[in-house]
C-alpha cells in the first residue's frame, strides 16, 4: 500500500516531505524534464541511503540481541518505512519522466520528417490554382493568336502610298457563296435583255436616219 501525506509527515523532515509532495499526481505533471531528472537523482540517493542504513541497523541489532532477523526496534522500522516511501516516490518521478521523454522524441521525429520532405511542405502551403482557369486562359490565348493570323495584312507601296491587299493564291480559289445565286441569275438575264433592246433601238435609229437621208437626196 502506498504511503499518503499523513504517513509521510511522520517519517520525513521538511526537505524530504517537500520531495515526496512533488511526486504526487497533482504536482508531478507541472515539472519539466530537467526538474524531474533532478528529483529522480535526489530521491534515489535518499532511498539508497535509508536502505543502506537499514541493513547496518539490522546487522547491529543481530549482534546486540542475537535475533536472527535483527529488524526489531522502532529505529529499524522507521528506516525501513522511509526506504519504501522513497522507493515509491522515485517510481512516480521515473514514470512521469519516461512519458515526457517519449513525447519529446515523437515531436522531434515529426519535425525531422517534415524537414526531409520540403516538397510536401511547400505543396501544402502553396495555394491551389483552379485548373479551369488555366484551360480558359490557354484557350483564349490560342484563339487570339489564330484571329491575328487570319486577318489580311496590308502593305503600302512607296509609289502610290496606298495599301494593297495580298494576292490570292492559285491553289486556293475564292469560294463563291451560293446564298445569292437566284439574285445573280436574275441580274444576268436583265443585263442580256437590256443589251438586246439596246441593239434593236440602235438598228431602228440607224434605219430612220438612212430613210431621212434618202428623202433629202431625192429632193435635191
Amino acid at each position: 500500500m502506498a504511503y499518503n501525506r499523513s504517513q509521510a509527515q511522520k517519517l520525513c523532515n521538511a526537505t524530504e516531505l517537500k520531495l515526496f509532495m512533488a511526486s504526487l499526481a497533482d504536482e508531478v505533471i507541472q515539472l519539466t524534464p530537467a526538474q524531474l531528472r533532478s528529483k529522480v537523482t535526489r530521491t534515489r540517493n535518499l532511498r539508497d541511503k535509508n536502505a543502506d542504513l537499514f541493513r547496518r541497523q539490522v546487522t547491529s541489532t543481530r549482534v546486540a540481541t542475537g535475533a536472527k532477523r535483527g529488524d526489531t526496534g522502532a529505529a529499524n522500522q522507521r528506516t525501513e518505512q522511509k526506504t519504501r516511501l522513497f522507493d515509491e516516490t522515485l517510481k512516480r518521478f521515473e514514470t512521469r519522466l519516461v512519458k515526457l521523454d517519449a513525447q519529446v522524441a515523437a515531436t522531434a521525429a515529426k519535425t525531422a520528417a517534415t524537414k526531409k520532405s520540403p516538397t510536401l511542405a511547400a505543396v501544402a502551403k502553396a495555394p491551389a490554382e483552379p485548373a479551369a482557369a488555366k484551360k480558359f486562359a490557354l484557350k483564349k490565348s490560342v484563339t487570339h493568336v489564330a484571329s491575328q493570323d487570319a486577318l489580311p495584312r496590308k502593305t503600302v507601296t512607296y509609289a502610290t502610298g496606298k495599301p494593297t491587299l495580298p494576292e490570292r493564291s492559285a491553289k486556293a480559289p475564292a469560294v463563291r457563296s451560293t446564298s445569292n445565286a437566284p439574285a445573280a441569275k436574275r441580274a444576268t438575264e436583265v443585263s442580256k435583255l437590256v443589251q438586246v433592246r439596246g441593239k434593236n433601238m440602235g438598228a431602228h435609229a440607224r434605219s430612220s436616219n438612212a430613210n431621212s437621208q434618202a428623202k433629202r437626196d431625192g429632193r435635191s
